[in-house]
Formats: structure tokens, sequence, C-alpha cells
């Protein structure tokens, strides 16, 4: 007797448990609820689970990025139609009938214009500056004590992961979006720069003067860091602070020095010629001010070049995050599709088993009321 009461509850026993799990199963549609009901499965999910983690923050960081490559597109086409507006405005000035108080009036325009670029060239998006280089917490473009516009970014892009261990660079920095080549110089060439120019060579190492010297030219790498390659200029015009180098032949073939000019500094030098004065605020002839007006107006036209390709190039490298969104999208609903699939439960077997157990209860229990009418003797006979 006291062993088929035994028997019996130890039954019961395991029949409640896969009450449990049934009802688990019927309530959620996930086939496991503890990793040991199947450890195989429960393995394979967990695979599936940790790529769909990877996955969605994989997402969430290229439509991340995504946002910020359109506003740095909106941000270039407004900045092409300013130089447009500029170009227009020199081409009106670069005439013998445009009066003094019209090349005021057009020296005026071009200042609010330059005003409008230094807040393009420092949008932002959700706190991060877009045209800053790898840091995107540094604002590119900062005045100096003397009023100058100076670039405080880098020559590198941030890299974006696009799929497991694949990287890419994302956007444009400050060198692209507000410099142009003012000019360029291969190996044994002479490069001519200004002061405030930067200088940078095809593997995108900057080149800088020493202060207060300017002796010196002195190589810094893509990481800030210096370096003991130097080339020594030669100043051709103190008063302009115009300077040569040359670029030696010991360098690899191919070699390129470009001396980047940042589109403030240019409007600043034709701001001035509009005004009729040099630099230092000191007045200049008619004669002088229609020839740096030209010259600025080349400028305009050298920058709006420029411009243009760091837009295409801009446009070139959202296209491949708009790809890969599309990538990652589709990988990552598949890799739910599988996860449904490896842990969803079987509603029609669920059910199917559930009244089987349900037919099972009942006879157990109509055993077990039989068992209670008996009594010890009737049991015993």
């Amino acid at each position: 007797m006291i062993s088929q009461i035994d028997q019996t509850m130890y039954r019961l026993k395991n029949l409640d448990s896969l009450q449990q799990k049934l009802s688990y199963q019927a309530a959620t549609g996930k086939k496991l609820q503890d990793g040991s009901d199947d450890s195989v499965l429960y393995s394979r999910e967990l695979v599936v689970d940790d790529k769909i983690r990877t996955f969605e923050g994989l997402k969430t960081q290229i439509e991340r990025t995504k946002i910020q490559n359109n506003t740095s597109d909106s941000t270039m086409k407004e900045i092409k139609n300013i130089l447009e507006y500029i170009n227009a405005e020199l081409i009106k000035a670069n005439t013998d009938t445009t009066s003094n108080d019209g090349l005021k009036a057009i020296a005026l325009n071009i200042a609010g214009m330059k005003e409008n670029l230094y807040d393009l060239a420092n949008t932002q998006v959700e706190g991060e500056y877009v045209f800053s280089g790898s840091n995107s917490a540094i604002k590119p473009f900062e005045k100096n004590s003397a009023g100058e516009i100076i670039y405080q970014g880098d020559n590198k892009l941030r890299r974006v992961a696009v799929e497991e261990g694949s990287y890419r660079e994302r956007g444009i920095n400050g060198f692209d979006s507000m410099m142009y080549s003012s000019s360029t110089a291969l190996k044994g060439q002479d490069l001519t720069f200004k002061q405030n120019d930067r200088i940078i060579d095809q593997d995108g190492n900057e080149w800088k003067l020493n202060s207060p010297t300017n002796d010196t030219l002195t190589k810094y790498d893509l990481d800030g860091n210096v370096t003991s390659e130097t080339l020594t200029p030669v100043n051709l015009d103190p008063a302009t602070n115009t300077y040569s180098v040359n670029i030696p032949n010991t360098f690899s073939n191919g070699t390129k020095f470009e001396a980047k000019t940042t589109i403030f500094n240019m409007l600043d030098d034709v701001i001035n010629a509009l005004n009729k004065v040099d630099s230092a605020g000191n007045p200049i002839s008619d004669t002088q001010s229609r020839e740096l007006i030209g010259k600025g107006l080349e400028n305009v036209k050298k920058a709006f070049d420029d411009v243009n390709v760091a837009h295409a190039e801009l446009g070139s490298k959202n296209k491949i995050f708009e790809n890969s969104l599309d990538r990652v999208s589709s990988k990552l609903t598949q890799l739910n599709i599988l996860s449904q699939e490896l842990g969803a439960a079987n509603l029609t077997e669920v059910a199917v088993k559930a009244k089987a157990l349900e037919l099972t209860y009942t006879a157990l229990y109509s055993t077990i009321s039989k068992t209670n009418q008996l009594s010890l003797v009737n049991f015993m006979n």
C-alpha cells in the first residue's frame, strides 16, 4: 500500500512538472523553459541571440551615422550655394561699372556669407560635430584672438563598423569641407604657400611651420605626433608671409604636397580687396584692388571645385552606409526568423499533449479516489 502511494505521488509530481512546462509553452510560445530542457538547442539559441544583439548594435550605429551623413550632405549643398552666390557677387565687383559704394556693399554681403559659412562649418548632430575629423567632440573651427578662423580638427575620419570586423570611414573633415588646394607640388618641384596655409602630403600627414622663426617645416603623423622629418622653406615675401619649399627627389615616387587654404582666409582677402585695404588695414590703390578682386574670383572658383569634389566623395561614402544598412537589416530579419524557429513551441503538439495530460490526470485521480475508499483489511484481502 505504501509503495503504491509512493509510486502514485511520484507519477503525480511528474505530471505536475509536465503540466507546468506545457502551460509555459502555451503562454509564451517558447519551447524551452530552462536551458537544461535541451542543452544543444539552448546553445544554438544563445549563439543566434548573441548575433541578433550584435546586428542590432550595428544597425543602430549605422542609422545614427546615416543621419549624420544626411546632415553633412545638406550642409555641403548649402556651402556650395553660398560659394556660388559669392562668385556672382565678385563677378559684379570685377567690372569697371561698380562704384566704390557698390564694392563696399558687396564686401558687407560677403562678410555676412562668411559668418553663415562659419556656422555651417560647425554643424552638429546629436552633440557631435560632423566636420571635426576623428574626434567629433572638438569644435572644428574657432576664432582666435585676432579674429582669424582656425581649423581645430585633424586630417582623419571616424571609422564606423558596418559588419562584424569590417569598418568604413564616415563623412569628411574640415580639410575637405572648408579648404581648397591653393598650390600643389610633386617631388622635385617647389610648393608655394602662405604662413596660415596647412601643408598636407599624399599620405595625409601635416607639415607645420615652427613658430616664431618659420624656418622649418616639420612632419606630423596622422595621430598628430611630431616626427624627425623636416624641410627648409624660403620666405619669398615677408610682407605677405609667402613661402616656398622644394620637395626633395629623395621622396618616393608619386609624392604630392598640397597647400590648403581655408575658405575663411580667402574671403578675408576678398573682403579687404573690396574695401581697398591690405591685411593690415592700410589703403591700397584701385589697380591693386581690382587685381586682388580678380584673384579672389579665381580662388572662389577653385574653392567651389574642391568643395564639389569633397561633396561627391561624401555622397559615395553615404551610399556605402545606405547599402550597409540594407544588408544589416536583412541579416537581422533572417536571424530573428531563425531565433523564432529555433525557440518556438509547436502549439498544436502542446495542445495534444495538454489534452492527453488532462486524461492522465483524470485517470490518476480516479485511481487515487478508489484507493482511498479501500480499508486496510479490504486492501489486505
